[in-house]
């Protein structure tokens, strides 16, 4: 799928696409819902389509045909999965809109759908969704192209597509200067400072992100201020200041009020603790998270760390065992996330002393990092492949310290304090 490169996120009007990604998965005979699901996917986006060619002007019989025979497909699809019931949403708005001459009510149902695919880590999916939601623009400034761009913009991001997502970025932030919508705008910065991490550029993601607190604080966004601490501390971390990192993250966990972006800035203090080599406390710290209902991104990344606690304490019935359940999923992790997994493979296999098969999964990661522009995930998997080809004796495992060995800060000590209070109340 192609994403232009110009002022706006999507372009109003463009040829729509073949709906490729979702033809890939109409094709997967093996997967006996899926293949349904991915058809009635696609049917539903080819109907959207005839919106953006002007439909509503052309003959309005063939368009309630194809409503009525896309419905009906829909409606003999089980089970009735929160994508099916996505999809006949769509529907069911695409009636209402050829009824009322609006197509722009389908925006709602079609962001609503491409966040789900989202969740689910289905990226080329959502694209494909966002691109479709675009041609329903009368190019003007509005609310939904605005959400559409800040959504395009992450999802984006998400697939390691860094310089057209720092784009969508600006342009999603300027509209929303225009608009003088002071959240969105500031949910552009953290956007874009979060790019600047990904790119390796830590200092002025640091810098980027500190303002954006500092202005979210003035006009008292709780939403934006947290989104914003929480990757501060991610950047704080990767600077190697981790210690401070910890009660950034936490500060954004308090702050947050929805429980999935909770249980997110949670997972992300159980990664800064297990790094800080405070085994037992991240250990209670992904127990509250696995406990909560979570989203298909965070339980595997929650189940990324548990991998690298496993090789750090030694424990390799907990390694293997969440190693397994993540690599069925390896196809679908965001470039990020694949070679994070490699990373925590290759660390844990070399920690149990099996130095070939080690030295392949981090020289993955390299590629990965290299092939996606990963900036600090590459510096982090060259040292780590380096330690291992210079380690004089690779079989031989490190003891994981016990947490009390570990010298902390007063502020890390009051965060750790708070976080045992958290466990015992749950």
């Amino acid at each position: 799928m192609d994403i232009p490169h110009n002022s706006q996120a999507i372009p109003a009007g463009s040829t729509p696409s073949l709906h490729e990604a979702f033809l890939e998965r109409a094709a997967q005979a093996d997967v006996s819902d899926s293949g349904s699901n991915g058809l009635g996917a696609f049917l539903t986006l080819r109907l959207v389509d005839q919106f953006a060619l002007d439909a509503l002007g052309g003959d309005p019989a063939a368009l309630a045909y194809q409503i009525t025979a896309t419905r009906e497909f829909l409606q003999d699809i089980y089970p009735i999965t929160p994508e099916v019931t996505n999809l006949r949403e769509i529907v069911r708005v695409a009636e209402a809109a050829q009824r009322t001459a609006d197509q722009r009510m389908l925006f709602a149902p079609l962001l609503a759908f491409a966040f789900l695919l989202e969740e689910e880590l289905r990226l080329d999916e959502a694209l494909d969704v966002l691109e479709t939601v675009g041609r329903l623009s009368d190019s003007r400034d509005g609310e939904e192209e605005l959400a559409t761009g800040l959504q395009l913009a992450r999802v984006l991001r998400l697939s390691g597509r860094f310089g057209e997502s720092r784009d969508a970025y600006a342009a999603a932030g300027r509209m929303a200067v225009r608009m003088a919508d002071t959240h969105s705008a500031l949910l552009s910065r953290v956007g874009r400072g979060i790019v600047l991490q990904k790119l390796g550029n830590l200092p002025e993601s640091e810098r980027t992100l500190r303002e954006v607190v500092a202005d979210a604080q003035l006009v008292g966004d709780r939403d934006i201020e947290a989104r914003a601490l929480q990757d501060l501390a991610a950047t704080v971390h990767l600077a190697g200041r981790t210690q401070q990192a910890v009660p950034l993250v936490f500060r954004a966990f308090q702050l947050f009020e929805a429980p999935l972006h909770r249980l997110r800035a949670l997972s992300d203090t159980g990664l800064f603790l297990k790094d800080l080599g405070l085994y037992q406390v991240a250990k209670h710290a992904f127990s509250v998270v696995m406990s909560g209902q979570l989203s298909r991104e965070v339980r595997l990344r929650a189940i990324a760390e548990l991998v690298e606690l496993g090789a750090m304490t030694g424990d390799r019935v907990t390694f293997e065992r969440w190693r397994r359940e993540l690599s069925g999923s390896y196809d679908d992790l965001p470039p990020e996330d694949q070679v994070d997994y490699e990373l925590k493979v290759g660390t844990g296999l070399a920690s149990f002393g099996h130095k070939a098969q080690a030295e392949r999964h981090l020289q993955r990661a390299i590629d990965l990092a290299e092939q996606h522009r990963l900036g600090e995930r590459l510096f982090t998997a060259e040292a780590r492949l380096k330690e291992l080809r210079e380690c004089h004796d690779p079989d031989k495992a490190d003891a994981a310290p016990a947490d009390d060995d570990i010298s902390v800060e007063p502020q890390l000590q009051s965060t750790l304090d708070s976080l045992v209070r958290l466990e015992s109340a749950g």
